[in-house]
């Protein structure tokens, strides 16, 4: 599981973030604790970050061929090679990159340079889909980041979700989007649907209905995310009040007042001191 953070763009006062690269990037805002993110339908930019098959970028890409879901895949990363979401992503024609931790002698480097890799793509939103490796702080800090957790968090965070949760005996799971802090699974729930426990249920055939459920999820509150905006005030998160609020502003702003028309000399028959015919 991709660790958690959020850090999301204030719609009125935009903070700069620590600078990733010298081109502007709209993900590079400083974290605010009431903060919140507009963007027109489509200019909505996510790179998806990927470790194995790929199916929930699979469920973005197709989501995203539709001009009305508001957002596009400009990037997909990958902490390896050779893996079916980088195929998914080669066959739609979206640009893919690979930071692999061993290529980097500290934990550190990597993080600086998968920020660097990923801030080249200017995104407004990092989507961690499937991506395997604890996000650092340098990402952390220049971009906002949602995640996805096979279990309602806070209840059984971790690696092994589905295998707590059957071992606890709970009658119903199901799964979380949420935002990425600096924890693990830790991040502001944005949304979270239940799944059944079924009589007979093992840890495969448990996950395999969640992830189900998990890719519709997730790609309606990526679509929302882009499409409304958001706010996320301590750990909670709204959808929707960012378009409101700039509504609101845009209302509340003074009609601008039209200038006076030129003053016409009809005796000499000019008009602002041009004579006319």
């Amino acid at each position: 599981m991709a660790g958690a953070r959020y850090a999301l763009a204030a719609s009125r006062a935009h903070p700069p973030r620590a600078t990733i690269s010298k081109e502007p990037s709209p993900g590079n805002h400083l974290q605010n604790e009431a903060s919140s993110r507009r963007s027109s339908a489509l200019s909505f930019r996510l790179v998806v970050l990927v470790s194995g098959s790929g199916t929930n970028l699979q469920a973005l890409l197709d989501a995203a061929s539709d001009d009305a879901y508001g957002a596009t895949v400009v990037a997909v990363g990958a902490d390896r090679d050779d893996i079916e979401g980088l195929a998914r992503a080669g066959r739609a024609g979206v640009p893919t990159f690979v930071e692999r931790v061993g290529d980097h002698s500290t934990r550190e480097e990597w993080d600086e340079s998968l920020a660097e890799r990923i801030a080249g793509h200017r995104p407004d939103l990092v989507v961690s889909a499937g991506f395997m490796k604890i996000l650092g702080p340098r990402v952390l800090a220049a971009f906002p980041v949602v995640n996805t957790h096979p279990a309602l968090l806070p209840s059984f965070p971790g690696a092994h979700a589905v295998r707590d949760a059957l071992a606890y005996g709970v009658r119903v799971t199901g799964c979380t989007v949420h935002l990425v802090d600096a924890g693990v699974d830790t991040g502001p729930v944005i949304a979270q649907e239940a799944v059944p426990v079924r009589e007979g249920d093992d840890e495969e055939s448990l996950h395999e209905r969640i992830k189900t459920v998990e890719r519709g999820l997730l790609v309606e509150m990526v679509g929302r995310m882009a499409r409304e905006g958001w706010t996320t005030t301590g750990r909670t998160v709204r959808l929707g009040t960012a378009r409101a609020a700039g509504q609101a502003a845009a209302a509340r702003r003074p009609a601008p007042v039209a200038e006076p028309a030129p003053a016409q000399d009809r005796t000499q028959g000019t008009t602002s001191g041009r004579t006319t015919k």
